[in-house]
């Protein structure tokens, strides 16, 4: 199935995250390197899903993302990783979402891990639509 040009965007949008997430790791910006990595596996997926369903799916949760992509089949992503990482939708931004102060409380180790998985998952959309 060719991909269509919208798909593409979402994709593309989504490796600038990406590229922002790891600019924000190597300054310390933990908190905007989780935030960024969040948004970067988010638009992957959605650019999936709207490449297999031809539609625009709404929402923030990676983990329902990541199994309403997985039923088209193609990409395989671990559950748990996913799951911690679309907590930093919130959390990374707020002071009121779970921690006080997230721009000091999330660590290194936490932005790494978030960044990584990221990367997985734009690793595993563009293998499974053939690396537009």
């Amino acid at each position: 199935m060719p991909v269509r040009e919208e798909v593409v965007s979402w994709l593309e949008e989504g490796k600038a995250d990406l590229r922002h997430a790891r600019r924000s790791l190597e300054i310390g910006d933990y908190n905007w390197a989780c935030f960024a990595a969040q948004q970067a596996a988010e638009k992957a997926l959605k650019s999936y899903i709207l490449h297999v369903e031809g539609e625009f799916v709404r929402g923030h949760d990676l983990l329902a993302l990541y199994r309403r992509a997985a039923k088209a089949g193609g990409i395989t992503l671990k559950e748990a990783s996913l799951s911690r990482l679309s907590v930093y939708y919130t959390v990374a931004r707020y002071p009121n979402a779970g921690m006080e102060r997230p721009s000091t409380g999330i660590t290194k180790e936490q932005a790494e891990e978030a960044v990584a998985t990221a990367e997985g998952v734009i690793f595993e959309v563009e293998k499974a639509l053939g690396d537009p």
